[in-house]
């Protein structure tokens, strides 16, 4: 995505951010000040419900750009971002990333196809909540986790550590459906858990209890 003039550009004018888990990156409502570039770590992208209870919209993994659409649509951010584990990140000023957009035309061409891949996802996203029973998102979201953010080294427990309360904000239910509903994978013997930590142990059951099946 990066030219070598662009990089050189972003990083010139940039600053490195260090978060502690659970520390917040930027706030939904705020004027955008600046685009943030995931170098480590793990965060996630939510808003908050009449009901305060998160709505996940979004899992960053490193190299992913957050904050861009409220920069190019001159708004406030529509979600707010926070560390999921210790992470850092690259924070590029508003004026750089235009700058940058405006000098560098494969740049602004890979913003636009990321941009529109992003709302291309969330279409299909509403469209399959619509669709799907419970059980078959909590099943969908836990493989996409693993496609996000990989495994461990027994290639079964998911290498990203998330609360009930966050994989619920991801398959927009109650935290409570979530964890009846992880006890019944359990059962069924498709995932296994310890803590927060979560193995997938039947990734082919759970393809097809992600269909329905």
């Amino acid at each position: 995505m990066f030219s070598e003039s662009t990089r050189n550009l972003l990083q010139s004018a940039a600053q490195h951010r260090k978060l502690s888990k659970g520390e917040m990156l930027f706030h939904e409502g705020k004027q955008p000040l600046a685009v943030f570039i995931l170098l480590n770590g793990k965060m996630k992208l939510y808003t908050i419900d009449n009901n305060g209870r998160e709505q996940i919209v979004h899992l960053a993994a490193p190299n992913d750009i957050m904050g861009y659409r409220a920069v190019l649509g001159g708004d406030t951010f529509s979600v707010s971002a926070t560390a999921l584990e210790p992470s850092e990140v690259l924070v590029v000023p508003k004026e750089t990333f235009l700058r940058a957009l405006e000098a560098d035309p494969e740049f602004s061409h890979a913003v636009i196809r990321l941009l529109t891949q992003e709302l291309r996802h969330a279409e299909h996203h509403l469209a399959g909540l619509a669709r799907m029973h419970v059980r078959a998102r909590l099943a969908q979201v836990l493989l996409i986790l693993g496609n996000k953010f990989g495994y461990e080294a027994d290639n079964q427990t998911l290498a990203v550590s998330m609360s009930r309360d966050e994989i619920a904000g991801l398959v927009g239910t109650a935290t409570e459906t979530v964890i009846r509903l992880l006890n019944t994978l359990k059962e069924e013997g498709l995932v296994a858990t310890s803590g927060r930590k979560l193995r997938l142990i039947d990734k082919s059951g759970l393809q097809r209890c992600s269909e329905g099946l």
